[in-house]
């Protein structure tokens, strides 16, 4: 029952991935898709500045780089979600985590200091919470084997 809530786990934390990244690969959706979540955040009244649609072509192509790189790392935890306990896929699964922390650490900085719409620190926070999920199942499963 455990490894198969870790597999469901690791299932939902990459669909995640790919669902709020996959608008930001292409050229002409990413607009869209920031303007999406500066409406949400205002409905739900959050704050922060909202998010200003790049004029730069070389930060939209970071944006859509991003995008690219959120929805592989998503296909790779969908991946390894097919056996967590190989000891590759342990350790790709505590990296994930870690990479899943350092962000939500640093939309908490850019939430604080540049006034970041606050939707970003709800996504932030789930990432956190899927770390805290994946290092309880590695815990319970035996992390001591990832080493």
């Amino acid at each position: 029952m455990t490894l198969r809530n870790f597999k469901r786990l690791l299932v939902v934390s990459g669909a995640f991935n790919i669902i709020a990244a996959f608008l930001f690969i292409f050229p002409f959706t990413y607009k869209y898709y920031i303007n999406f979540f500066n409406r949400f955040n205002d409905v739900l009244e959050l704050g922060g500045k909202k998010i200003t649609i790049p004029t730069d072509i070389f930060h939209a192509l970071f944006i859509n780089t991003a995008g690219i790189d959120l929805v592989l790392i998503g296909i790779i935890v969908l991946l390894v979600s097919k056996d967590p306990m190989n000891k590759i896929n342990r350790k790709i699964i505590l990296f994930n985590g870690l990479g899943r922390t350092l962000f939500a650490l640093i939309i908490t900085y850019y939430a604080l200091v540049n006034e970041l719409i606050r939707i970003f620190v709800a996504i932030g926070f789930i990432d956190v919470v899927i770390t805290i999920g994946f290092i309880y199942y590695l815990c319970k499963l035996g992390i001591r084997q990832t080493a």
